[in-house]
């Protein structure tokens, strides 16, 4: 996992640090937003009512349509 660089005590951050801890907080930003969306859906606070063996087809389909939706 890869992490944004902490602050020094005794300095401030490099400008390379920064650019560092921008980038990888745009990254975590989709993906937080991603999955604050994800659990706002109606359908995944029930539960799965289809055969089990049925789920990964299921959730396949669900993870491609919400690609499809926010592209």
């Amino acid at each position: 996992m890869i992490t944004p660089i902490k602050k020094p005590a005794h300095r401030n951050l490099l400008d390379w640090e920064k650019e560092f801890n921008t980038q990888i907080n745009k990254i975590r930003y989709v993906i937080e937003q991603t999955i604050a969306n994800f659990k706002t859906w109606r359908i995944m606070h029930t539960d799965y009512r289809r055969p089990l063996a049925t789920f990964t087809t299921t959730i396949s389909a669900v993870i491609a349509l919400h690609f499809y939706a926010i592209s």
